[in-house]
């Protein structure tokens, strides 16, 4: 039964992703990533980020919808459909970003690279989350890529500059700790919020309308007194 259900939900997914986005980000990304390797430069320092945090935005979008009003009494749970959609969306994204770390002189994905990439897969989904949550759905993709801009970018550099240690957006030269500790932290906060926010609210309603009739007691009659 649940594999009917997940196989049903494919096509409206497939249908209502923002695929024309994706072509325009990958077309960016491979450029920004060629361009940061002219002149000798090391894309993998600030190009490399840039295109990773280009793929990001376009997760954040992967939560609107313009129909939310109407799916939202649907039977099949909020965290049921948005993994259909993450499950969709994370293996072309994966792809895409592997090929951009081919680019020029690059050869593959270093530790930090891998670290980066799955932070701000991570962030972006948290945000796309949550954001829907507090705008509306159908506009929650630039607010989602705000916060994703935000935490991957703003929020390092300022405690760099904070600690008094060189701003960088270089995945290798984090603001705290070493690069693998700092990125699995990212993602462990970014899921906790991920899972806080895809409780479905249809399904909390229900549990508490059921609380509360079980809650009631039926008083008895008192001797004589009317039905």
């Amino acid at each position: 039964m649940r594999e009917t259900i997940a196989v049903s939900l494919l096509w409206p997914a497939l249908r209502t992703m923002r695929w024309v986005p994706l072509g325009v980000i990958t077309a960016l990304s491979v450029w920004v990533v060629h361009a940061g390797a002219r002149e000798g430069g090391d894309p993998a320092t600030i190009a490399l980020p840039v295109a990773t945090t280009m793929l990001g935005i376009w997760l954040c979008m992967l939560f609107e919808d313009t129909a939310a009003d109407i799916t939202a009494p649907s039977p099949v749970p909020l965290w049921r459909r948005r993994v259909i959609r993450v499950t969709l969306a994370m293996p072309v994204s994966a792809a895409i970003w592997f090929a951009c770390t081919w680019v020029g002189p690059l050869h593959g994905p270093s530790g930090p690279m891998t670290g980066m990439a799955c932070g701000v897969a991570a962030v972006a989904i948290a945000a796309a989350s949550i954001t829907t949550r507090v705008v509306a759905p159908a506009r929650s993709g630039p607010v989602a890529a705000v916060v994703l801009v935000g935490a991957i970018v703003a929020t390092p550099v300022i405690i760099a500059l904070v600690l008094g240690r060189p701003a960088a957006i270089d995945p290798a030269q984090v603001p705290v700790g070493d690069p693998a500790t700092y990125w699995s932290t990212v993602v462990a906060v970014a899921l906790a919020v991920t899972l806080a926010a895809n409780r479905d609210p249809a399904a909390r309603g229900m549990r508490l309308s059921r609380h509360r009739s079980s809650g009631r007691s039926v008083q008895p009659l008192a001797a004589g007194e009317p039905r």
